[in-house]
């Protein structure tokens, strides 16, 4: 931008100009040449100035009072904002800060009153310091030239000089030291601005720094004059999101008070500050619901687990003080009581009426708990438990969630995480049943435009992806909880949303505001404040994003999806990582087995279904230590949980089995949950069957047995077995589902320690077993001994080795051929 004034001469306030050099740097007035200016200019621009004397380092800044003049007030401080333009260096050491504005939309024959402060941020004092004001005569043309004005930090050797001097300057300012607020008023009927534009204004400092006398620039101010009144141009439509949520707060686990009554259990109770008239949410709701009586009402964007959260709250509540992964009771010590009751209730009732008679294009309903979708898809693709987990949060939970307001929303509206899209996202969007989606343009950006377009894109297959403008966003995403950060913020959004109105004037065009989406009550303060000066200045009027996004999209405007490669790296850094993706989906698959063997499971569902949403938030991103204990502890409890159906182990690992080798084995299963249990079996399995069996036959190496136990009992389940041998047996008992046999909890091992089987049983045993080896070796030479010889082999039917084969006439049986005819299966293996 500093190339624009190169070489040319500059019309001043007091309609006389100053040529520059050739190199552009301008040549530092006199005292003599800047008082001899001061005297015409001063009174041509109407100048007024209030100064003080200096300060030392511990005086810091002077209070100061501005009546009939709005005030950006101070909030909670966002991380990652825009910040006040510092000095750059020893060269600039004079932090010029601006808190007021007055009026932000001026006319072109209007005044405009511009206080701050200076700060010396150097390590020498400053000396003959005064505080000037400037307007470039030649208005910004485009948007990127209001951006290069906001990214000029330092002054410039091509600024324009000053309108007039002070008669009075601000003395000497110790390093470290802040001026008295200064007030500076510029006439600008008399610079000749024209309507309909915008200008840069800016305030300068200077003075002799670093133990030099020569007086120069040493810190500046920049920002912008909006002139507008116009009444024949299309205003340009302004829809803004106004998003209520918050991290999660409820734990799965419930406290039973003393009269049986379920109450829900907290992981702190700042939720209850944060409802309160002061807090977060609290100004949230105010402002929103002011501007809804404006006329200017937002689109809502709600979490509908928040809601549910505060739901929990309004009657007693507990806050965990300690470890409960075990469960909660009054027993653990682990809870004390919630104290946000009354500001819940009160908090819920005002949201209700902010949102009495708006409907779905006025109000997005999230998915329960704010799913982060841009994590899910990068990181959980592969499982079918989280897309499954978001469709519940947009359906069945996400549905009723909103209920207790009474008020009708849109569930189909997908918000990644800042709007920043590449195909896997989208695609997770559609499966899970969203069909518009806020976007940013920075993921769908229009190069081949020279003008703003509408918000709305179509991305095909139902898809309309509406998209926010991207610089507007950046305005509000960050710590506006200084006057000064308010001031400046406040003047960018009208420069830009005027400058967007002026490059198409008689072409109506929606765009859609995002703020982030924790926004903080000071950024709220600034947004509604920028909306109403906009809409004031006649060149914005408000819109719904239910009617942004069905604006006809701009011919030419980008819609092309960016691969996944192209997803911003710095964001990639902030997901959910894949094992903190599949260690939910570990966690969802262990409930549906705990959910499948509960006589009533709805409870339990109910409160981890919930969980589980919870644990992949959006509301995590920049809190990895808060979402991993979350996680941690809704995974413990529900292991706590799945646990407490046992079976439990033998005393000292073994049991001894003697006597006639027939017994039973007992199992036993406790139940330590508050319901009982089905749909279980007991499964108990021999490491080896040949010495010991389940029932009476031999080699039958496992049996089972159904299983239901009442609620914190339990029962003991006996195993016919029989041994056949001295020695110890492995044994495994193991509990299994009944639906798809899946096993269900961990086994347990013992020994059956078997001694003191009669002998005559192995006898019988040994002697049947080697009965038929015998036979089967004859049989086997016998036929190798025919074959040898040359004959056939012998005919089984034929073979006069078998019992029943005929003898020869008047032969007698034998005394073993009788036995054996008479009692065949006595004597069989």
């Amino acid at each position: 931008m500093a190339a624009r004034y190169r070489g040319r001469i500059t019309r001043l306030g007091d309609g006389r100009g100053r040529a520059r050099d050739r190199t552009g740097d301008r040549a530092w007035d006199s005292p003599w040449r800047r008082a001899r200016r001061g005297g015409t200019v001063l009174l041509a621009a109407g100048l007024t100035l209030a100064s003080g004397t200096a300060l030392a380092p511990a005086a810091g800044a002077a209070q100061y009072r501005v009546d009939a003049v709005r005030q950006a007030p101070a909030g909670a401080a966002v991380a990652g904002a825009p910040k006040t333009v510092k000095a750059a260096g020893s060269r600039y050491p004079a932090r010029v800060t601006l808190t007021t504005v007055s009026p932000v939309t001026p006319s072109a024959t209007g005044k405009v009153t511009l206080r701050g402060t200076v700060t010396n941020t150097g390590s020498t004092p400053i000396s003959s310091l005064h505080a000037g004001v400037w307007v470039n005569l030649e208005h910004l043309s485009n948007r990127s030239q209001i951006a290069a004005v906001a990214a000029s930090a330092t002054p410039s050797g091509n600024d324009p000089q000053e309108i007039g001097t002070l008669d009075k300057d601000l003395g000497t300012l110790a390093p470290g030291a802040t001026s008295p607020a200064f007030s500076l008023t510029v006439d600008l009927g008399t610079l000749g601005l024209s309507s309909n534009h915008v200008y840069e204004i800016a305030v300068d400092a200077q003075g002799a720094a670093g133990g030099s006398s020569e007086v120069h620039p040493l810190g500046i101010a920049r920002t912008y004059l909006p002139l507008y009144d116009s009444t024949e141009d299309k205003p340009t439509k302004i829809a803004t999101l106004w998003p209520i949520v918050e991290p999660p707060r409820v734990q799965p686990q419930t406290y039973a008070d003393s009269s049986g009554n379920d109450e829900a259990v907290f992981t702190d109770d700042s939720l209850a500050a944060d409802l309160g008239a002061e807090g977060r949410l609290g100004q949230l709701q105010a402002i929103g619901a002011d501007l809804g009586l404006s006329g200017l009402s937002p689109t809502w964007v709600i979490d509908p687990d928040l809601i549910s959260s505060v739901l929990k709250m309004e009657p007693k509540y507990r806050v965990v003080s300690g470890d409960d992964s075990q469960g909660v009771s009054a027993a653990c010590d682990c809870t004390k009581p919630g104290t946000g009751s009354a500001a819940a209730s009160s908090w819920r009732t005002g949201l209700q009426a902010a949102l009495s008679g708006l409907d779905g294009r006025q109000v997005i309903s999230l998915p329960a708990a704010d799913p982060d979708l841009a994590s899910i898809a990068h990181n959980g693709s592969g499982s079918s438990t989280l897309k499954q987990a978001i469709g519940i949060a947009n359906t069945d939970l996400g549905q009723v969630g909103l209920n207790p307001l009474q008020v009708g929303a849109s569930h189909t509206v997908a918000w990644p995480y800042q709007g920043y899209l590449d195909s896997s996202v989208v695609s997770l969007a559609r499966a899970v049943g969203d069909t518009e989606i806020v976007a940013t343009g920075s993921s769908l950006p229009s190069p081949d435009l020279n003008f703003t377009p509408n918000a709305a894109r179509s991305l095909g297959k139902g898809t309309t992806a509406v998209v926010a403008d991207p610089t507007l966003a950046s305005i509000f995403a960050g710590d506006l909880s200084t006057p000064s950060a308010q001031v400046m913020a406040e003047q960018r959004f009208l420069a830009e949303t005027l400058a967007i109105t002026l490059e198409q004037p008689s072409k109506q065009r929606s765009i859609l505001v995002q703020p982030p989406r924790e926004m903080s009550a000071s950024t709220a303060q600034v947004l509604a404040a920028s909306l109403k000066a906009a809409v004031h200045g006649k060149w914005a009027s408000p819109e719904t994003f239910g009617a942004a996004a069905k604006a006809a999209p701009t011919p030419g405007a980008g819609r092309t999806v960016p691969p996944v490669s192209a997803y911003p790296a710095a964001l990639r850094k902030t997901e959910l990582d894949a094992a903190d993706l599949f260690a939910v989906s570990d966690t969802q698959a262990q409930l549906d087995k705990l959910e499948n063997v509960l006589v009533n499971p709805a409870s339990v569902r109910s409160a981890f279904s919930s969980a589980i949403l919870r644990s992949v938030s959006t509301q995590w991103r920049g809190r990895d230590a808060l979402g991993d204990s979350y996680r941690g502890n809704a995974a413990g409890y529900l292991a706590n949980l799945y646990g407490k159906v046992t079976i439990l182990p033998k005393p000292g690992g073994s049991i001894t089995l003697s006597g006639s080798g027939s017994a039973t084995i007992p199992v036993t299963v406790q139940n330590d949950l508050a319901q009982g249990v089905i749909n279980l079996v007991v499964e108990l399995s021999s490491s080896n069957a040949a010495r010991l069996s389940l029932g009476n036959q031999q080699f039958t190496s496992a049996a089972n047995k159904p299983v239901a136990a009442g609620g914190g009992t339990k029962i003991t389940i006996k195993f016919p077995v029989k041994a056949f041998a001295n020695n110890k047996v492995q044994m495994t008992a193991q509990l299994y589902t009944t639906a798809d046999h899946q096993p269900y909890g961990d086994p347990v091992y013992f020994y059956v320690d078997i001694t003191s089987l009669p002998n005559g049983v192995i006898a019988v045993m040994a002697g049947g077993g080697l009965l038929v080896l015998l036979a089967g070796l004859r049989l086997y030479w016998k036929r190798k001994h025919n074959t040898a010889a040359g004959g056939p082999g012998p005919d089984p039917e034929q073979d006069p080795d078998r019992g029943d084969q005929p003898r020869p006439e008047g032969a007698q049986e034998s005394e073993d051929e009788g036995r054996l005819a008479r009692h065949p299966q006595k004597n069989a293996p």
